[in-house]
């Protein structure tokens, strides 16, 4: 990890990613012009993207092709994530992936529906022997879908280190996406980062725009100029004192694509040396969580706000794409007067710049905790034990140190225990800390069925969670109030174009809609005339979907739908049906 370097080594790094990738080797893998609808190190939730969306004009069954010659590493199969994907490794190193297929080359389907059937399973994760499948630069390999967790038809396009499946950013090998659309700064905001720390931002006749001291921040509000060139707003002074951290709001845009995309590049100096650089070369899914370090997530959970930070939080020690000075923290005197300069570049070479500056001020009496939190330091084991309770927090879990709020909510009806009240959501954790809950109250008859629920401002969600020697423990990654709960409400099965009797001989797909009130759905099966058949699952729709394929004769057959939540309940739709 580079988390501080000498200053000439900083310089010399500002250089862009240049020819280190061989730009023109690898084609386009569609045949239409490439427009974005996400970009590579965009920020999603609990993850950086890692390759390019590009859109397909609303319409799913544009060809795929290779995007260079090489074989098929693997190819997987799931009802969320990347779907129906693709990946092709080549010969000079690197691996293309392709996502949200709707279907693969007809080869490669034979081969899934085979393996789909051995194994009865839907979602499958495939890795056919080296050139079993092989294919020439240009060769069609998939159709354009919208499977899996997609949001609308499109293609997710990545570009990888083969060596280690390290995602890099397509735009470098050359990828024909017009961009001559600069970046965009939205707004800057100041962080206290030390005790005695603070600051305020001033408007007209030394009105206060914003303060904040340890702990808090204070927004600093941007306006756009000639040139590309950007201002904090007229009349506005920004004053500090003390170990501060600042952080920015910047999107991308690219021609014939209308949402905000990601910037390559994010720069502050400092009187003209620089402290903070992070760049969007190439991203490790190992750490990928770690962007809710970078950001600000507190703010990003209470408004949506993406707002990334120029400073290193202690836990922040694993992605790859900083060069820092002191982290990137800012000391401010009483008498300082200092010169903040922004520059964000997106990977065409457009960029824009914001220069602002920040005077000194006195300092802020130091803030204190509140009574009767509890000290949790990021790397270092924690166990919390309180009635009714424990709490585990592992080195690494949280990204900072933390003065963690407990408190006890009583006299829940739908709970089994009480309203465990740990800390607040809008604090992330990376690595998932154990909840251990005493189930005393629970019956005996429910403990098959037990579950931890999470209490939030959209109501009740599972968490998870196991009956063993009076406890209900569960892992999560979400701070909140927790409670003991049973689960005893099968899922639901409702048919779509089948019912009991009915005539499917001119159908092409029998399809059922399934839901879960609480636990979620954990697996699903059909089965005709006794043998079990291929049903798909497609989670954003909750449909469930046999596509007749030859198996299923004509005739009369009876037919078996089971489905199964996740603390195995178990729903049953049984009929029969002609073909």
């Amino acid at each position: 990890m580079r988390r501080s370097i000498p200053l000439l080594l900083f310089v010399l790094a500002l250089s862009a990613a240049g020819d280190k990738y061989p730009v023109g080797t690898f084609r386009s893998p569609l045949g239409i012009p490439l427009f974005l609808s996400g970009s590579f190190g965009e920020m999603r939730t609990n993850h950086f993207h890692t390759g390019l969306d590009i859109r397909t004009q609303g319409q799913t069954g544009f060809k795929i092709y290779a995007v260079a010659d090489g074989w098929v590493e693997r190819i997987a199969v799931s009802p969320t994530g990347y779907g129906n994907a693709l990946y092709v490794n080549h010969d000079n190193g690197y691996q293309s992936v392709y996502g949200h297929l709707e279907q693969f080359e007809d080869s490669l389907l034979d081969y899934v529906r085979s393996a789909q059937y051995a194994r009865r399973s839907f979602a499958v994760d495939l890795a056919p022997e080296r050139n079993r499948f092989r294919f020439a630069k240009g060769d069609v390999i998939a159709y354009s879908g919208n499977s899996g967790s997609s949001g609308g038809a499109h293609l997710h396009f990545e570009i990888r280190d083969a060596a280690t499946s390290q995602p890099i950013n397509p735009i470098l090998f050359g990828m024909p996406v017009t961009d001559t659309t600069p970046p965009r700064i939205h707004v800057i905001r100041a962080y206290p980062l030390s005790p005695d720390a603070r600051v305020e931002v001033l408007g007209a006749g030394g009105r206060v725009r914003s303060r904040a001291a340890f702990g808090a921040s204070a927004e600093i509000p941007v306006v756009a100029g000639a040139g590309h060139r950007y201002a904090i707003a007229p009349s506005t002074t920004v004053r500090a004192f003390g170990r501060v951290g600042f952080g920015i709001s910047t999107n991308d845009y690219h021609e014939g694509s209308s949402g905000r995309l990601g910037a390559y590049e994010v720069r502050l100096e400092v009187d003209g040396t620089p402290v903070y650089r992070h760049e969007m070369e190439r991203l490790d899914f190992a750490f990928n969580r770690y962007l809710n370090a970078h950001v600000d997530y507190g703010l990003q959970q209470r408004s949506g706000s993406w707002v990334q930070r120029s400073f290193l939080l202690p836990g922040n020690d694993r992605l790859q794409i900083y060069e820092t000075v002191a982290k990137g923290a800012v000391e401010f005197g009483e008498d300082d007067r200092r010169t903040m300069l922004y520059t964000v570049e997106d990977a065409a070479g457009n960029g824009v710049s914001l220069s602002f500056p920040v005077s000194g001020m006195s300092a802020a009496a130091p803030v204190s905790p509140s009574e009767g939190t509890i000290p949790v330091t990021w790397n270092r084991d924690t166990l919390i034990e309180r009635e009714g309770i424990a709490i585990r927090i592992p080195p690494g879990a949280l990204y900072d140190d933390l003065k963690l709020d407990y408190s006890v909510v009583k006299g829940r009806s739908d709970a089994y225990s009480n309203v465990h009240v740990v800390h607040d959501p809008s604090v992330p954790i990376q690595s998932p800390i154990r909840i251990a809950l005493d189930a005393a109250r629970l019956p005996e008859r429910l403990r098959p069925f037990a579950a931890i629920a999470r209490l939030g401002t959209r109501g009740v969600s599972y968490e998870g969670g196991r009956y063993e020697d009076s406890v209900v423990t569960t892992e999560t990654r979400s701070f909140g109030s927790f409670f003991i709960t049973a689960d005893t409400t099968a899922p639901s099965i409702r048919p779509v174009n089948v019912s009991n009797g009915a005539s499917l001989a001119g159908a092409s797909a029998m399809r059922f809609r399934i839901s879960d009130n609480f636990s979620g759905i954990a697996g699903y099966e059909g089965y005709v005339d006794g043998e079990w058949v291929l049903f798909g699952y497609d989670a954003k729709t909750a449909t469930l979907e046999h596509v007749f394929d030859g198996r299923v004769t004509r005739g009369r057959h009876e037919l078996e739908v089971r489905v199964t939540d996740n603390v195995g309940n178990v729903a049953r739709w049984r009929g029969a049906f002609t073909r």
